[in-house]
């Protein structure tokens, strides 16, 4: 399982998407899209590397209620 970086195209995705729709539940993403989702991580991952196979998969637990994040710039 990979932690989301700053950077990479599936944090960027995201910081910017709506994920409201998803709180409290584990989301995956890959290839700027949300591939799984639920409330147990270790599933959500196996079911989004079944789907995308060769692809980089990012998990992040969307918060129950709204959070800010911030993404220092260098």
């Amino acid at each position: 399982m990979k932690k989301i970086k700053s950077g990479s195209t599936n944090y960027d995705f995201y910081i910017k998407t709506d994920t409201s729709a998803y709180k409290g539940q584990w989301i995956a993403i890959a290839r700027k899209k949300i591939i799984a989702h639920g409330k147990d991580a270790e599933r959500v991952y196996k079911q989004a590397s079944k789907k995308f196979k060769n692809e980089e998969i990012s998990l992040a637990k969307v918060p129950e209620e709204q959070t800010l994040i911030l993404k220092l710039l260098k």
